[in-house]
């Protein structure tokens, strides 16, 4: 675990390209020999560096989004955009945005990256319905977890390649639009919602 939080700090301070084994191996404080035992080529080293990578995503995501609406009746939509535009600021995202553009010329990258890719939507997906049971009755869920993911995803990423402030007037307007379009989707679980607390409607 300590080789592969040094890969992921090493991405993130140094660059993909600009991080060697040697280089994780010091800030990790392991031997040559404990690097090779562990992670005999390069290639496995960034394969299970993706992997953890993914791990700590989620896990983050896990934990902000059920502690947002532990008590709560119903899921807290606006608060849970916020909740998930504030994990995109975290080294971990600028990481996989990292190892995402390196991929495009490294086909090495490009072939740990893109089966961990799929791996993490699906977790994503399956762990977003445990945590909104209610929006998952939704019809239009899946629409709206894509939308939110994309949206944010896309922001986020943007700001980061143009040096931007993630704060920007335009990145206000697009989630104020993403939370009003959300209430839109989510009509139908909004409907039923009334219908428990008043069954006169």
């Amino acid at each position: 675990m300590l080789i592969l939080d040094a890969a992921l700090d090493s991405f993130f301070d140094l660059g993909f390209n600009r991080t060697t084994t040697e280089k994780i191996a010091r800030r990790a404080r392991v031997s040559r020999g404990a690097m090779l035992h562990h992670f005999p080529q390069r290639t496995d080293l960034v394969q299970a560096a993706v992997v953890h990578l993914n791990s700590k995503r989620l896990e983050l995501f896990e934990q902000s989004l059920s502690q947002l609406n532990e008590g709560s009746e119903y899921t807290l939509v606006e608060e849970g955009i916020d909740a998930f535009w504030e994990q995109l600021q975290s080294p971990y995202f600028a990481v996989y945005c990292e190892l995402l553009s390196a991929s495009r010329t490294d086909s090495e990258l490009r072939a740990a990256l893109a089966p961990a890719i799929r791996e993490f939507t699906q977790a994503w997906r399956e762990k977003s319905e445990q945590i909104f049971p209610d929006l998952a009755q939704s019809k239009q869920y899946g629409l709206a977890t894509a939308l939110t993911r994309f949206l944010l995803e896309g922001i986020a990423f943007n700001a980061q390649s143009m040096e931007a402030t993630p704060s920007s007037m335009a990145a206000e307007e697009l989630i104020g639009w993403l939370k009003s379009s959300l209430r839109e989707l989510f009509d139908d679980v909004a409907l039923s919602k009334a219908a428990l607390r008043d069954p006169q409607r």
